[in-house]
């Protein structure tokens, strides 16, 4: 037998991927004086660039106030859709506190690091570096790896967490509040953006309707559909009664079978009444499967953007005697 066939092989594998994702998101930059997770830091700087980048790059003329209103936006505008008590919008899909409301810390983090970059010009370096010819897929690679694991551990505790503890319980059992909620979690911020004109680089916000509502083809974008993809997933990974929720699904195949045997120590009969994947392991898998998705449309990009011919030197005319 191959190690990669190996089911306690394969399980290895997933833990340590697991691990990896948990230390980043436990460590501390400092225990006593900076108490901040090393993957809180990353994300604050990448909600920083997508805030700039939201708002015309270097063609921006938002004050310091309103671009951190809207980097504010960018950080809280997804949770917001799936559920608050804010008194501009009441009830909002799920009903639940307004995210905002609840973090103070993550306020005061995401700011300062906000405003080290605005005033620093380490902000605008950071959207040159990302528009250059040479580093610019690096910059996109290492942004999608970071919004894969952030985004994939904000579904897992909306859609694992909250949804399932949700009062009513049409709400808790149901596979599309699920999905509507990931896809918003991971692609909420555009269609927010294009209903306010977040975008304008002069900071002139209006409520207009939105171009997605009149070309539906804009909602077909890998945020939006990566996020329903991964709430799903993790769903079915994760659900020990998978088969009586979603009959019309395969059975486990042999060798998943014998995966899940091995690992739980469990009876071959029995494992359809058991999940497929504890919640850490079902983390690492849906960053993987968004972290592919937000990569499809960089690749994309990548190959349309028409290629620079080195031009030839023009010959000398020769003279003619």
């Amino acid at each position: 037998m191959r190690p990669e066939d190996d089911p306690i092989f394969s399980s290895y594998i997933l833990g340590t991927v697991a691990d990896w994702q948990e230390l980043v998101w436990k460590q501390h930059l400092h225990p006593v004086y900076i108490p901040v997770a090393v993957l809180s830091l990353a994300h604050a700087v990448r909600i920083s660039h997508a805030t700039r980048m939201l708002s015309g790059a270097a063609r921006a003329q938002l004050g310091l106030f309103q671009s951190l209103v809207l980097n504010m936006i960018v950080l809280f505008g997804s949770s917001t859709l799936l559920g608050t008590h804010a008194p501009l919008t009441p009830a909002m899909l799920l009903g639940l506190p307004a995210p905002i409301l609840l973090s103070p810390l993550a306020i005061v983090v995401y700011s300062i690091v906000h405003l080290v970059l605005e005033g620093t010009g380490l902000g605008l370096a950071l959207v040159r570096l990302h528009t250059s010819a040479s580093m610019g897929l690096v910059v996109d690679v290492v942004l999608a790896a970071i919004d894969a694991v952030c985004r994939s551990e904000a579904i897992a505790n909306m859609c694992l967490t909250q949804i399932r503890r949700h009062p009513n319980p049409l709400v808790a059992k149901s596979l599309f509040v699920q999905l509507i909620a990931g896809a918003l979690i991971s692609g909420g911020v555009p269609l927010i953006a294009a209903t306010f004109q977040l975008h304008s680089p002069q900071g002139h916000w209006q409520l207009l309707t939105p171009p997605w509502l009149r070309n539906a083809s804009l909602l077909m974008y890998a945020d939006l559909w990566g996020g329903a993809l991964v709430a799903v997933v993790m769903t079915l990974l994760t659900s020990g009664d998978v088969e009586a929720r979603f009959p019309w699904l395969p059975r486990p195949a042999p060798r998943l079978a014998l995966w899940l045997q091995a690992v739980r120590k469990l009876d071959l009969h029995s494992v359809k009444n058991v999940p497929y994947l504890p919640l850490r392991e079902a983390k690492a898998v849906g960053a993987v499967v968004l972290f592919v998705c937000l990569l499809v449309p960089v690749g994309v990009r990548r190959l349309r953007r028409p290629q620079r011919v080195p031009r030839r030197p023009a010959k000398k005319a020769r003279k003619t005697k």
